[in-house]
């Protein structure tokens, strides 16, 4: 099947002038094809039925655009008794609201299903505030770090496994956020952070350097969001485009 460039032109017109548009004709990854062509720039949100079709659609986007840019925004997975699987729905659904604050040079892609979109999540100050930013060469010492950590319902263990762990050793700290599938290493000098990666903890070998840590807590854990919440509709900024199969 081919499709045509005047088509995709013709359609990121459509979407850039606001114009509501509806498109027919396209089936399957043929989509998520077409998507990533017209979009170049802005917030993209991508609502589908079913939990199952958004992550096939995650998946194929994941493989069609370059960089971080794609976020599978599942529910929380309340009704769930499995740790394991709810911790991998909270570092997803965190990841995604917290790209979302951030923001950065588009294109972002956010791609969810009704449910996930209708449970609230912290208004934006609140996550901003629980937010805790570490870059090489900051100065902070541990007692502050486990004040900061033990503050947002961070467990203490001996080895990381799981999102809402830490670890320390000698001059490192391990901690598992729960906006990344890595956990971050920081190396100190003193209280100087002289290094920081990310790390697999089943092998425990590095995984990539970089300059910063950003912690983020549990996003999606009771806490009164239900009452107090406010939706995820009120975090998209300006410009957004909604994409409705």
């Amino acid at each position: 099947m081919l499709i045509s460039e005047k088509s995709t032109d013709l359609l990121r017109r459509k979407v850039n002038s606001s114009e509501e548009t509806f498109c027919s004709g396209l089936f399957l990854s043929a989509r998520w094809f077409v998507l990533s062509q017209v979009a170049r720039q802005d917030t993209h949100l991508v609502v589908l039925p079913t939990r199952e079709a958004a992550e096939y659609c995650s998946a194929d986007l994941y493989n069609l655009v370059e960089g971080d840019r794609v976020f599978f925004l599942p529910d929380s997975g309340s009704s769930v008794e499995r740790s394991n699987y709810k911790s991998s729905l909270g570092v997803q659904r965190t990841a995604a609201v917290g790209k979302l604050l951030k923001g950065g040079e588009g294109p972002l892609f956010v791609v969810t299903y009704p449910e996930a979109l209708e449970e609230k999540v912290p208004d934006g100050k609140k996550i901003e505030g629980a937010l805790l930013t570490i870059r090489n060469g900051d100065e902070i010492s541990y007692e502050k770090v486990v004040e900061i950590l033990a503050g947002e319902n961070f467990e203490r263990v001996d080895f990381v496994s799981a999102p809402g762990q830490f670890a320390i050793r000698g001059a490192v700290i391990d901690i598992f956020s729960y906006s990344l599938n890595y956990p971050y290493r920081l190396s100190f000098f003193g209280n100087e952070v002289e290094k920081i990666n990310t790390f697999d903890c089943n092998t425990q070998l590095s995984v990539e350097k970089v300059d910063v840590a950003e912690i983020y807590p549990d996003l999606v854990a009771g806490g009164g969001v239900e009452e107090e919440g406010i939706s995820l509709l009120t975090l998209l900024p300006e410009h957004t485009t909604v994409w409705l199969d």
